[in-house]
C-alpha cells in the first residue's frame, strides 16, 4: 500500500515537473516569437527606409513618405539618417496639410538637435506651419485673413521673431521677416475692419477708439493713413470740427490721396485695400536642398537686410493689453507717435457723440475680430 502511494506521488511529481517544463518552454517560445515579430517589423535597413521615403516625396505621396520616415526614426532613432529624416518629415507633413504635426516635428527637432547646421530650417517650418493653422476653414468659408482668429498668427509671429533674432543670417530669415510684416499689418487691418463696421452703424466713438489703437500698437503698419482718415471723418461726424480739421491737415501733409479736392475725407473700401499688405512669400522646400524661392524671394523693394531690420522693430500687443484696451474708457489718454497728432487732453470724447445704439446692441459681431461689449461703449444718450 505504501509502495503504491509512493509510486502515485512520484508520478504526480513527474507530471508536475513535465508541465512546468512544457510551460517554460512555451513561455520562452512566446517571448522568442514576440521578439522575432518586433524585429520583423523593421523590414528594411535605415538607408532603404530613407531612400523609399524620398522616392515617395518625389512622386508627391507625402503621407506615404511620412510613414517611411516615421518607421526609420522608430527603428533607427540614433542612426545616420535620423536627423535628416525628421527634417524631411516636417516638410512632408506640411505638404500633406498636417500643419500642427509639422510644427510639432519642428519643435522636436529644435529640442533634440539644437546644434544641427540646419536648425534654422526647423524654426522656419514651425512658423510657416503655425501661420497656416486653420487655413482650411478660411478657404472653405472665404474669410478675410484680417477677420480670422488671431491665435495662430500670434504664434507664428513669435516663431519668426525667434528665428530672425537667433539666426539673422539664415537663408530663411528674409522670408520670415516678410511674413512677420504681413502678420503685423493683418492685425492692424483687423482693427480698421472693426472701425469701419462701427462707422456703418454711426458708432463713431467706437470707431475713434479702434483707429487710436492702430496708432498705439501698430504705428509702423500700412493702416496708419486709413486710421487718420477714420479719425478725421469720425470727429467731424461727432461735431468736433477742430479735431477733425487737425487730422485733415495731417492727411494733407502726409497722405493727400485720402482727401478729395474739396477737402472731404475718403474712406477705404475693400477694393481700395486690395493692394495693401501684398507679399510674395517664399515656397517651402526641403532642408538641405537649394531653394531659390526662399533664398531670394520678392521683398517689395527692400533688400534682405532692410527687411530683417524692419521686422526686428515690430511687436504685437499682448493678449492682456488687447483686453485692457477693450475695457478702457474712450477718454483715456491717447498716443502721439510723431505725426503731429492732436494732444490727448484736447480730444476727450464723451457719450454725446453718436445717436445710434446699433453697435451697443450687437455684443458679438462675426465680422469684427475683437468684439466690444456693451459696457465699454459710452455711445448714445
Amino acid at each position: 500500500m505504501r509502495a503504491g502511494t509512493s509510486m502515485l506521488k512520484l508520478s504526480s511529481i513527474t507530471l508536475l515537473a513535465l508541465s512546468i517544463s512544457l510551460t517554460g518552454c512555451q513561455t520562452f517560445k512566446n517571448l522568442t516569437s514576440k521578439k522575432e515579430d518586433t524585429v520583423e517589423k523593421a523590414e528594411k535597413s535605415e538607408e532603404a527606409y530613407y531612400r523609399d521615403a524620398i522616392a515617395q516625396m518625389e512622386k508627391g505621396r507625402f503621407t506615404q513618405a511620412t510613414e517611411e520616415l516615421t518607421n526609420l526614426r522608430t527603428f533607427y532613432p540614433t542612426g545616420a539618417f535620423a536627423e535628416q529624416a525628421l527634417l524631411d518629415m516636417m516638410f512632408a507633413q506640411y505638404q500633406s496639410g498636417k500643419y500642427e504635426m509639422a510644427a510639432t516635428s519642428a519643435d522636436q527637432f529644435i529640442r533634440l538637435y539644437p546644434s544641427n547646421p540646419q536648425v534654422s530650417y526647423a524654426y522656419y517650418v514651425r512658423g510657416v506651419a503655425n501661420m497656416q493653422g486653420g487655413a482650411e476653414g478660411i478657404k472653405l468659408f472665404k474669410v478675410n485673413q484680417a477677420e480670422r482668429d488671431t491665435a495662430y498668427y500670434r504664434l507664428a509671429f513669435a516663431n519668426f521673431q525667434e528665428l530672425i533674432n537667433k539666426y539673422p543670417n539664415s537663408p530663411y530669415a528674409p522670408d520670415a521677416a516678410q511674413r512677420m510684416t504681413f502678420i503685423y499689418n493683418q492685425f492692424a487691418e483687423s482693427e480698421l475692419t472693426a472701425a469701419n463696421w462701427y462707422i456703418k452703424r454711426d458708432a463713431y466713438v467706437a470707431a475713434v477708439n479702434r483707429a487710436k489703437w492702430v496708432f498705439q500698437y501698430y504705428p509702423l503698419s500700412e493702416s496708419v493713413p486709413e486710421a487718420i482718415a477714420i479719425l478725421a471723418y469720425s470727429h467731424e461726424k461727432l461735431g468736433l470740427n477742430d479735431l477733425a480739421n487737425d487730422y485733415k491737415k495731417l492727411l494733407q501733409i502726409n497722405y493727400p490721396d485720402w482727401l478729395t479736392r474739396d477737402g472731404r475725407v475718403k474712406l477705404a473700401t475693400k477694393a481700395d485695400r486690395s493692394w495693401v499688405n501684398k507679399f510674395t512669400f517664399g515656397k517651402l522646400g526641403r532642408a538641405g536642398l537649394k531653394d531659390d524661392s526662399v533664398a531670394s524671394g520678392q521683398f517689395t523693394g527692400a533688400t534682405k537686410p532692410q527687411m530683417i531690420l524692419s521686422a526686428a522693430q515690430l511687436s504685437l500687443p499682448s493678449s492682456a493689453q488687447s483686453q485692457a484696451a477693450l475695457l478702457a474708457s474712450p477718454s483715456a489718454s491717447g498716443v502721439n507717435i510723431g505725426l503731429g497728432l492732436p494732444e490727448s487732453a484736447a480730444e476727450q470724447i464723451t457719450s454725446q457723440g453718436s445717436p445710434t445704439d446699433a453697435a451697443i446692441d450687437a455684443e458679438v459681431n462675426p465680422e469684427v475680430t475683437n468684439p466690444v461689449r456693451r459696457t465699454t461703449l459710452p455711445i448714445g444718450d
